[in-house]
């Protein structure tokens, strides 16, 4: 079972279709761009996708996938060149998703879900990236109180993440570190939903969406004094931020055109409409170079994984 606030903006997009300092940032190795269009397919299953992440080195992308039975969401990794052929990241039968790699590239934090009976429980997990050991649960339930942990977000420094977690009612923002050192923090305080934070590779801030401004729009928190700002103003829904290596700028799902499409926005207010496509667009990320984007799209009646390249206005 997945909970409702886990895929807050997926819903709407689902009716509508059917680098550490010390290491080289390498770009990912795709297909050339036709022509006709700047996107590039890399998939071609068709199968519904979760949140694709790229490893540091560019070279593996991680993402969830429906499998063929329709019961089962399991986390799947892909060579570059060979995107269509995915192989299993653990051995788990219960589901897994929103799974996410390590600044260093060695670990991944996934959510995971307990079943008991025909009811699920939503955790955050940590395994090496190599598959070599199943995934230990580094957030769960408190005080013996069921609650949804979810979507996972490293910080640069590897030694904390952040995710939204229902363990004080509605979902909230929470930084806790991997090794359990410290107390978890509570870093949002809404009546609403603050979910699916991205951090910045400079380590200065999170951009997350939130509905405590009505609707879905993305603020920006700051984390030195944990001052929360505004920054989208929306007609529509505004959400799955992913910030630039940089940290200058930063994609994510907007449907303030009518159509669930990837956007493109800074802190000087400039936005692009970067897809402009028919079809939902969701779960957009940057490639480890910041040159292009990598999301999904409901394209042709399937669900594949798209590439495409930052306008180079963008990357002046």
């Amino acid at each position: 079972m997945i909970h409702r606030s886990t895929l807050i903006f997926s819903a709407l997009l689902l009716c509508k279709s059917i680098v550490t300092a010390d290491e080289p940032v390498h770009s990912p190795i795709v297909p050339a761009p036709t022509v006709a269009t700047s996107q590039i397919q890399l998939t071609h299953d068709g199968a519904f996708k979760h949140r694709p992440q790229w490893h540091p080195d560019g070279q593996k992308l991680l993402f969830a996938r429906h499998e063929a039975s329709g019961n089962s969401i399991f986390i799947r990794v892909a060579k570059t060149g060979d995107f269509d052929h995915p192989t299993r990241l653990d051995k788990r039968n219960a589901p897994e998703y929103h799974a996410t790699y390590s600044p260093d590239g060695k670990n991944v934090l996934l959510t995971v879900i307990t079943l008991s009976g025909t009811q699920g429980n939503l955790d955050i997990a940590i395994m090496p990236a190599d598959g070599t050991a199943e995934p230990r649960v580094v957030a769960g339930d408190h005080d013996g109180k069921l609650s949804h942990q979810d979507w996972p977000c490293w910080l640069p420094d590897g030694k904390r993440f952040v995710f939204n977690s229902t363990h004080e009612g509605n979902q909230e923002l929470y930084l806790a570190y991997v090794d359990g050192s410290k107390p978890l923090e509570r870093l949002t305080q809404s009546p609403g939903q603050d979910v699916h934070a991205a951090a910045s590779p400079d380590g200065k801030f999170l951009i997350f969406a939130t509905d405590r401004w009505s609707g879905l729009e993305l603020a920006r928190l700051d984390l030195d004094d944990r001052k929360i700002t505004r920054i989208t103003t929306s007609p529509g829904l505004d959400d799955y931020p992913s910030i630039s290596p940089d940290s200058k700028k930063w994609v994510f799902v907007s449907n303030r055109s009518g159509n669930p499409d990837i956007w493109i926005s800074d802190f000087n207010g400039l936005s692009e409409n970067l897809t402009r496509s028919k079809t939902p667009d969701f779960f957009p990320v940057f490639t480890p170079d910041g040159k292009q984007v990598t999301y999904i799209s409901g394209q042709h009646g399937q669900t594949n994984i798209y590439s495409m390249p930052i306008p180079q206005s963008w990357l002046k």
